[in-house]
């Protein structure tokens, strides 16, 4: 192989390597803030839920 085509493998394969990486790491990442959300909501329930039974505490 002459020099112009190791460059250019070199090139794409660094490409497909990130491109796969970043693939990867977005999928574990939105299925750690799917659970995060789900955890965030129900917390925020139940802190509304508490805040409602305080304000009725006070009426």
């Amino acid at each position: 192989m002459d020099q112009y085509t190791k460059i250019l493998l070199t090139i794409i394969t660094v490409c497909v390597v990130v491109v796969t990486l970043i693939v990867v790491g977005s999928a574990i990442i939105h299925d750690h803030d799917e659970d995060h959300d789900h955890d965030y909501f129900e917390y925020m329930e139940h802190v509304i839920e508490r805040l409602e039974s305080i304000k009725e505490r006070l009426d």
